[in-house]
């Protein structure tokens, strides 16, 4: 095996309670409830040397050689950081020190989902890096440095090696409970053009913190498989952080909220993304459609997923 490929799913937080006040880290405790969808980015690992690895699209740019780290990264698009700082980079250098991994990787990632969206999209890149390493190199993903790698690159990486419907506490990176699988629940998700940084939305948090709502009726919806009762437990109050940056995440909600066929609507994360519950995977592709067309916002038409599916 010279590559591996991977579809790196994207998330929403179904709840999102982010408390006051940080801890020794500067990590705020936050009650986090996530499920996966079928849409996100495509990921490819190979080993070096080894040209341009994906067979799905053209050849993305090559970048500069493998440094010392022996991590190569190469993007379909500029996500705005150094390679180094990249979470898919992080996931394979630390990956390759913990293993003591001495053979050099290509890393490549073609993005299909925007930064900045509170979709979890470097996270999930990241997952999909540490899992398609652990399959070249025939290492066990249960193995507990697997996820302590995940855990030091970002909150949210531990939750895409296996994209079980997840209650995560700590600073939403410990789990707390997985439930049954949330298959096929159809959703919309509508961003305006303005994305939020998940650090300003923290420290915007901080200027007016808010208690958080106990995540108690979501976990009972999702114990009983409750799709209707998921939609009325939606909550995130970081949202108000979100909207104070970027008030068009407002506009969005509220015009997803009027749309036929939307059960409900929330941001997810830190924004600038607002998904909707839709009644039928007919009006989650209405909803996406209209946002594009009448309103120039980026959307997509998706489903839960509870597994590695095929994306959408």
């Amino acid at each position: 095996m010279s590559h591996v490929t991977i579809d790196a799913p994207v998330k929403v937080n179904l709840h999102l309670g982010i408390h006051p006040g940080r801890d020794a880290r500067g990590y705020h405790r936050a009650d986090s409830v996530m499920v996966a969808l079928g849409v996100g980015d495509t990921v490819t690992v190979g080993t070096l040397p080894a040209p341009a690895l994906s067979t799905k699209a053209p050849a993305l740019p090559e970048p500069s050689a493998a440094d010392a780290s022996g991590v190569l990264l190469a993007m379909s698009e500029d996500v705005g950081v150094p390679p180094q700082k990249n979470t898919a980079w992080q996931a394979a250098a630390r990956l390759r020190q913990a293993f003591g991994i001495s053979v050099p990787v290509r890393v490549e990632v073609r993005k299909a989902v925007p930064p900045q969206s509170g979709l979890g999209g470097s996270s999930s890149d990241a997952a999909s890096v540490i899992l398609a390493l652990c399959r070249l190199f025939s290492l066990d993903e249960k193995d507990p440095r697997v996820v302590d790698v995940a855990r030091s690159v970002g909150a949210d990486v531990p939750f895409f090696l296996n994209l079980a419907p997840s209650y995560l506490t700590g600073a939403g990176d410990v789990l707390a409970q997985t439930f049954p699988v949330l298959e096929g629940l159809p959703v919309a998700l509508v961003r305006p053009a303005r994305g939020v940084s998940t650090v300003a939305a923290y420290r915007e948090f901080d200027v007016a913190p808010v208690v958080p709502a106990s995540p108690a009726p979501m976990l009972a919806a999702l114990r009983d498989g409750d799709a209707m009762g998921v939609a009325a437990a939606l909550y995130n109050n970081l949202e108000g952080a979100a909207t104070r940056l970027v008030p068009e995440i407002l506009r969005v909600k509220s015009w997803l909220q009027r749309r036929p066929g939307v059960v409900a609507a929330q941001v997810t994360g830190s924004g600038s993304c607002v998904f909707a519950i839709c009644e039928t995977h007919a009006a989650a592709r209405a909803v996406a459609a209209c946002a594009q067309d009448e309103e120039d916002w980026w959307s997509c038409a998706t489903f839960t997923v509870g597994k590695r599916a095929q994306f959408c």
